[in-house]
């Protein structure tokens, strides 16, 4: 790890980008990439030192994370809820895979992640072939064991035998980005492996938050299926997590095959979001005609590993039908707040954003709600927005009560439902909205488990199409408006 402090004025940028240049030159990264990064964060700190003295300190830290190199920048100027917006264009450009700001306490944070030369490099196919879904069985013993960083690459040859290059969750197609959650402690997988080390089936689990993880990559070799591969290996998986101390499992079945739906309404998980238009478009062998020509979405499930604890939720009236919906198919003691009179807030909301280039795709994070909470979201929304984003989600505390008060409005910010999730580490229960630039939901391939799926895809895809339609004439309703007072004018 690297680390250097400056004063907030332009002698000390210079210092910290030639120090970065340094720095990530030596790592292996773009050192050129890294400096300009640096010098963009830095001038954007110096123009919000209004509130405090000129000379405090710029503290960078550079370090190594897997396959990419975090340049992380604290400043105490005025409070941040995102990376600048020329940052954002950066990343938006792949000349960074991500970057998040906001607030920790005692500052501003601002992280910008940059790759290393393995963190782009795919699994070499050759000599492989995509097996046929019928390809002849066999019956070649297996070992079950806990996936290793060692046996990255086989998985991804695993996952290329079975989808090509359609696989939706595109992360398993790099080894050592693989090699590299696995050593860091951000994934875990059971694998199941012939004599000679490839990996014949695969279910993994991501630590998303404290205490929840999302579970999923399932995938098995067409000649090894229907030997209960996978749900040995599923019986393994949550053995583990729960050693682990994990309270909470989260899945995302795709909308476009019923079967992963399946497997976790039968283990008991609830239907708890639909993530709209979640990823780049893509192709899914014997289930879609060819590369989608729209955004796919999935669905998000949930299921408590330990019991959970009573609580009561708070969130507007345009979200609460739908909330209602969701919790009254599930066995979870959660009961909803009636705001009663004035609700006392803080003046100001604290949150932080980030953009994900691969995905476009942003996420704000909403950790204390103030009186600005609207103005707050619609600003970090326009700066998402103008990097490229596709999708936005917002995700808030839903135990905080003045959600409800403070919160009322932001369906006029096309912020529809998303998903809900208690006991969502820090956050507590988190209510997930979503922003679409595209609000017209193709659903033609969609297919579902059964009316549970249905029903909230049905509600989610409406909400959706009604936020945008609001905005939509709350914007010509000004302009009417703004027509009629020119007209005024005039006389």
């Amino acid at each position: 790890m690297f680390t250097a402090s400056a004063p907030t004025d332009h002698h000390g940028i210079s210092v910290l980008a030639e120090a970065a240049r340094a720095a990530v030159g030596q790592l292996g990264g773009g050192a050129e990439i890294a400096s300009l990064l640096v010098r963009l964060l830095a001038e954007d700190a110096r123009i919000r030192s209004t509130v405090t003295d000129a000379s405090a300190p710029l503290e960078l830290t550079i370090e190594p994370d897997g396959t990419e190199i975090t340049l992380r920048l604290h400043d105490l100027g005025e409070p941040v809820n995102g990376p600048p917006g020329v940052v954002l264009s950066l990343v938006d450009i792949g000349l960074a895979t991500s970057a998040i700001g906001g607030t920790d306490g005692a500052g501003n944070v601002t992280v910008v992640r940059i790759p290393l030369a393995g963190h782009d490099q795919l699994l070499d196919e050759t000599g492989l072939e995509v097996l046929a879904e019928d390809s002849p069985p066999t019956d070649a013993p297996v070992t079950l064991r806990a996936l290793e960083p060692s046996d990255a690459a086989a998985l991804t040859r695993c996952i290329y035998r079975c989808y090509g290059w359609t696989y939706p969750f595109t992360d398993l197609y790099y080894p050592e980005r693989i090699a590299a959650s696995l050593n860091a402690g951000r994934r875990m997988g059971e694998i199941a492996v012939d004599e000679h080390g490839e990996v014949a089936a695969h279910w993994g689990a991501i630590l998303v938050t404290d205490g929840v993880v999302e579970t999923g990559g399932t995938v098995t070799d067409p000649r090894f299926r229907r030997r209960g591969l996978a749900d040995q290996l599923g019986e393994r998986l949550l053995r583990r997590i729960e050693e682990a101390g994990v309270t909470g499992r989260l899945r995302e079945p795709v909308l476009t095959h019923p079967a992963t739906q399946k497997i976790a309404l039968r283990e008991g998980a609830t239907v708890v979001g639909i993530l709209l238009n979640a990823s780049e478009p893509i192709q899914q062998i014997g289930i879609t005609d060819g590369v989608q020509s729209h955004r796919p979405s999935l669905s998000q499930m949930y299921s408590p590993l330990r019991p959970l604890e009573p609580a009561t939720i708070w969130v507007p009236l345009a979200y609460e039908p739908i909330l209602r919906h969701v919790v009254a198919g599930s066995p979870w003691p959660r009961e909803f707040g009636q705001v009663r009179g004035t609700v006392t807030a803080t003046t100001n909301s604290t949150l932080s954003s980030s953009y994900d280039s691969a995905r476009h795709s942003g996420s704000i994070t909403v950790e204390v709600i103030g009186q600005d909470l609207i103005a707050a979201i619609d600003d970090a929304l326009e700066q998402l927005r103008h990097a490229g984003a596709e999708i936005i989600t917002v995700l808030l505390p839903a135990n905080d009560p003045s959600l409800a008060a403070v919160g009322a409005g932001l369906d006029s910010l096309a912020l529809g439902y998303c998903s809900f999730v208690p006991s969502y580490g820090a956050l507590g229960d988190a209510l997930t909205l979503q922003w679409l630039r595209d609000p017209e939901i193709d659903t033609s391939d969609w297919v579902f488990a059964d009316e549970r799926v249905e029903t909230l895809a049905r509600l989610v895809v409406d909400q959706a199409g009604q936020v945008a339609d609001q905005g939509r004439r709350d914007r010509r309703r000004l302009a009417t408006r703004q027509r009629l007072f020119a007209a005024l004018i005039d006389r």
